[in-house]
């Protein structure tokens, strides 16, 4: 059976406007049920538990009812590499970065993250336009404006 992106996608608001988004882990279903043989490997680059990080992030108001951009600070920054190689030929990798203002499980985030811009140089996501790795702000993987 063969994978169909397009029942998976969501819709995401960007400064760009509305965007398709596959989640990393139905690019991972896609990944797999495509390429079984296929490996993925994670390394932890750098985990700086102590370094200062600042982020604008916004936030619900209950009293306004509506969000608000305010500014988070918080120790903590890491750098994930993630390698996929496809089982084919085929190989890519990726790093991605992280801190702790931005999101509070910021190493998980950042791991994802790296898999899938290395999944997305694969063609497993946002296939080659001009944003193909942009992260739309905060989004810690890519649109899918493709393959499906």
């Amino acid at each position: 059976m063969t994978f169909d992106a397009s029942k998976h996608l969501q819709q995401i608001a960007t400064k760009q406007g509305d965007k398709d988004y596959l989640a990393v882990a139905w690019r991972l279903v896609w990944f797999r049920s495509e390429r079984p043989e296929g490996t993925i490997s994670t390394e932890l680059v750098t985990l700086d538990l102590d370094r200062d990080t600042t982020e604008e992030v916004l936030v619900w108001n209950e009293e306004k009812k509506r969000k608000e951009r305010v500014t988070r600070h918080a120790p903590g920054y890491c750098i994930f590499k993630a390698t996929i190689e496809d089982g084919k030929g085929g190989k890519a990798t990726a790093y991605k970065s992280e801190k702790a203002a931005s999101f509070p499980d910021f190493i998980e985030k950042c791991e994802t993250g790296a898999i899938g811009r290395a999944l997305a140089m694969l063609g497993y996501g946002t296939q080659w336009v001009g944003d193909e790795l942009n992260e739309f702000h905060r989004i810690v993987d890519t649109p899918l404006n493709g393959r499906h």
